[in-house]
């Protein structure tokens, strides 16, 4: 199948609408993309921080299964660069059995990629996920504080609100325009 959709976009890379023809133009380099899941699998697995990060880089671009499962690939590698790469590249791709994975990784994780795991569970907009994320509002590291502050504002309801406005004081500049930032997004609850 995949060479008769390659032939088809070698054709459309000819047509007379501009916008036919970049469409097609991206459609086959994901497709040439797909055909190197490979290559960028044993990249991640035994390339330099650079092709590790390209690798990340193009199979988030490449997204669907094959993207996924490269950038999953990638959360199991040494340096916190890398993992902290392939969470936030996983953010536009919140499955179950990514965002499973994700929270499974929380406990084991500092730093960066923590503060990037965080990020992603709140970008996933999973509720159920507030009092995972509520744990990490107190965390001393002001970085994983302030993502967790972002991340907790876009999963809790009215009382959770509460805990976010107490960190309006907290002793840290970036935990404190996190809350600010946070405020400025808050929207009521719908009403029925």
């Amino acid at each position: 199948m995949i060479e008769r959709i390659e032939e088809a976009l070698g054709k459309m890379l000819s047509d007379s609408s501009a916008a036919v023809r970049e469409a097609a133009s991206g459609a086959m380099d994901r497709t040439r993309a797909k055909r190197s899941v490979e290559e960028f699998r044993s990249r991640i697995r035994g390339g330099t921080a650079e092709e590790k990060l390209r690798a990340i880089y193009t199979a988030a671009e490449l997204g669907g299964s094959e993207g996924v499962s490269l950038l999953l690939q990638a959360l199991s590698d040494r340096d916190p660069v890398i993992r902290g790469a392939a969470v936030r590249a996983l953010s536009p791709f919140p499955s179950p059995g990514v965002i499973k994975t994700l929270w499974e990784m929380l406990p084991r994780e500092r730093g960066v990629v923590l503060g990037n795991l965080l990020e992603t569970l709140g970008a996933s907009g999973r509720r159920e996920l507030a009092p995972h994320v509520e744990k990490f509002l107190d965390h001393p590291e002001p970085e994983v504080r302030a993502k967790a502050v972002t991340a907790y504002s876009r999963l809790c309801d009215g009382p959770g609100w509460e805990k976010i406005l107490s960190h309006s004081e907290d002793p840290n500049e970036t935990v404190r325009t996190a809350v600010a930032g946070a405020m400025g997004d808050w929207t009521s609850s719908p009403r029925f």
